[in-house]
């Protein structure tokens, strides 16, 4: 089974190539695909064409559409049934990868299960929850714990492309709250997480950072989401 690396971008261009560099010849990842969210910054849409080749594959929106629809747009254009959504600020490895394949063990995911990492260091662990499938039946329990509710807004996971865009509803409102805001609709339409034991990525933390970008509206609307979450 081969999975498909999608990458949202918007004025990253030195920290994307960083993002998928360790895992660019990993046989495991037969595509690479990069939806840059119209750009502003002067020839970076330039730069970001001149690391299309090979398995890597470049994408541009014609306007600004926002975190939500690019992380959508990326998922659609995507040729293998399973993805790894990406934000181009963090770094993923081999071991993320060793980690989802030991975890399968040779078997296959399920389709309603979205794979979470279970550490995005250095900053935020969930190892607490390493082995743990999250339902409609439990989580309401679960999201009350501050880093659990972290953990339903960071991204970064591996998702079925067919049931991601089934239950993926678009809500301007969730800005970069976004992550948290498709955790509640993939609860509601009956779907799991579970968070994968030694998935780890690295997680920038940066003044560029799209959360810390309107932190007060985000942090309000994630705080909207998860009593919604509690609700289920």
């Amino acid at each position: 089974m081969n999975l498909s690396l999608c990458i949202t971008t918007f004025n990253r261009y030195e920290l994307l190539k960083e993002s998928y560099a360790q895992v660019i010849d990993d046989s495991r990842i037969s595509e690479i695909i990069i939806v840059d969210d119209c750009s502003t910054e002067p020839g970076i849409k330039e730069k970001v064409n001149s690391l299309a080749g090979g398995k890597v594959k470049v994408f541009h929106q014609v306007q600004n559409r926002g975190m939500s629809i690019n992380k959508m747009h990326a998922i659609s254009y995507a040729s293998n049934s399973w993805v790894i959504i990406f934000d181009s600020d963090n770094v993923i490895g081999p071991d993320y990868l060793d980690a989802f394949y030991k975890m399968l063990n040779g078997g296959q995911p399920l389709n309603d299960i979205i794979y979470c990492p279970s550490f995005a260091k250095p900053d935020f662990s969930y190892v607490q929850y390493e082995n743990f499938l999250v339902n409609k039946g439990n989580v309401t329990k679960l999201i009350k714990e501050d880093m659990f509710n972290t953990c339903a807004n960071t991204c970064n996971y591996i998702v079925n492309r067919v049931f991601y865009l089934k239950t993926y509803q678009f809500n301007e409102k969730h800005i970069a709250s976004d992550t948290i805001w498709h955790a509640y609709n993939h609860l509601k339409s009956g779907g799991s997480f579970y968070i994968v034991p030694g998935m780890h990525y690295y997680h920038r933390v940066h003044k560029g950072s799209g959360f810390l970008q309107g932190i007060d509206h985000n942090m309000r609307m994630q705080a909207e989401v998860r009593k919604m979450i509690m609700e289920l």
